[in-house]
């Protein structure tokens, strides 16, 4: 069982400080990715800041050059652009970018199993951005890592610290499992949903070409790079690009004078990205939810706003755009070599959608919003969670 530990009165007096080499080893045995019996690579890009886990991973031939070997227990801490906060566990035989060190615990001095936690610390994290050298691309000498002090609190302490933070680790991990449950199964929902497959009147669903719903316009035209940062509020475009209705407090600032004609945006306007780096990612959308004051739109999205509510509504708009059909219409029709293009010609005299009564389009609103509901909350649990995780690193360390 858990013992209760207050970590608002640790006694610190009787900890001892330890060079970091005696923390910890470097482990340096270089292989060449052809030539390795291995079948996991992880690179710096495999790691998310501030998480131990490894979530991601590739495989050795997609890389050149001699990389690290690592073993179950090991810890990959991203030597490079420390401030990024990379260091995972290992919990797999494999190799590592040769921008990591490879860390490995010396047992005498520290518990493994709290090791990874010790370097998430802000004392350490903080110290690693300090002695990094190097201007676009910071680095890390393991000559100047290796003598770096840092105070640790007895061995029978830490074993009880250990499992404190990983008892708080096993919480957050079965929070993120509910939360990825439940996107996959919210959006296989909203694909079937908004394509009639739930509907037991799905033959009644009616056909209409986008066009007939309203008119396209367009974003901010004219601005130049000082106009930007105080005046009216204007929706980004990766506020359009992340969320299928656009959040009010995602904005940033325009000047437009009184005389001038640019397009406010409404309730019920759905915005479009109308350009990417990728065609997968042209033509993504997100509706206005809210009564924005004079509110205008970025100049890479253009709108298309409803004739009325009367065959579409805005709730179910936000849904349908981002359903397969529409995604797919959307990938299909991106123009472009080096950067996608999307007409608003062509969304709205090619774009055709199935749309089921007024009556319908409610009832799948009220079950689709209450699902992402659910998601929001695990969401905020979540962040709750990774928040009080890392205030118990940093009481601790």
């Amino acid at each position: 069982m858990l013992e209760k530990i207050d970590l608002n009165n640790l006694d610190k007096s009787n900890w001892k400080a330890f060079k970091f080499e005696e923390i910890a080893s470097k482990i340096a045995e270089t292989v060449l990715p052809e030539m390795t019996d291995v079948d996991i690579y992880i690179g710096l890009e495999h790691i998310d800041g501030g998480d131990i886990h490894i979530n991601r991973q590739g495989v050795p031939k997609d890389v050149k050059g001699g990389k690290l070997r690592c073993y179950p227990g090991d810890v990959i801490f991203g030597k490079r652009r420390a401030y990024q906060r990379k260091a995972a566990i290992v919990d797999f035989d494999g190799i590592c970018s040769a921008h990591a060190f490879v860390l490995r615990a010396n047992k005498d001095v520290i518990n493994a199993k709290l090791f990874p936690f010790f370097l998430h610390s802000d004392q350490f994290m903080h110290r690693m951005v300090d002695i990094s050298v190097g201007g676009l691309s910071p680095t890390i000498n393991w000559g100047d890592l290796k003598n770096q002090e840092f105070l640790l609190p007895l061995k029978e302490e830490q074993s009880k610290l250990a499992e404190l933070l990983w008892a708080m680790d096993d919480v957050i991990e079965a929070n993120l499992a509910l939360q990825n449950n439940y996107s996959l199964f919210f959006k296989r929902y909203l694909y079937d949903s908004v394509s009639g497959v739930f509907s037991i009147n799905e033959l009644t669903w009616s056909n209409y070409t986008f066009g007939d719903l309203g008119e396209t316009f367009g974003g901010l035209t004219g601005k130049t790079k000082k106009d930007f940062g105080e005046g009216s509020p204007f929706v980004t475009y990766m506020n359009v690009f992340n969320n299928s209705k656009v959040n009010p407090s995602l904005t940033d600032l325009v000047i437009v004078s009184e005389n001038e004609k640019q397009n406010k945006l409404k309730y019920g306007d759905i915005l479009i990205t109308g350009s990417s780096e990728t065609p997968l990612e042209v033509g993504m959308s997100s509706v206005v939810l809210d009564d924005l004051q004079q509110c205008y739109l970025n100049s890479f999205c253009f709108g298309f706003r409803l004739h009325n509510f009367n065959t579409l509504l805005p709730g179910f708009a936000r849904y349908i755009m981002r359903g397969k059909h529409v995604r797919r219409f959307m990938y299909k029709h991106a123009q472009g070599s080096t950067r996608f293009n999307l007409s608003k010609t062509t969304v709205k005299t090619k774009l055709e959608i199935s749309l089921p009564s007024i009556k319908e389009q409610k009832e799948i609103i009220v079950k689709l919003d209450f699902m992402e509901q659910r998601i929001l909350g695990v969401e905020k649990t979540i962040k709750a969670s990774l928040s009080l995780q890392k205030s118990l690193i940093n009481q601790i360390f």
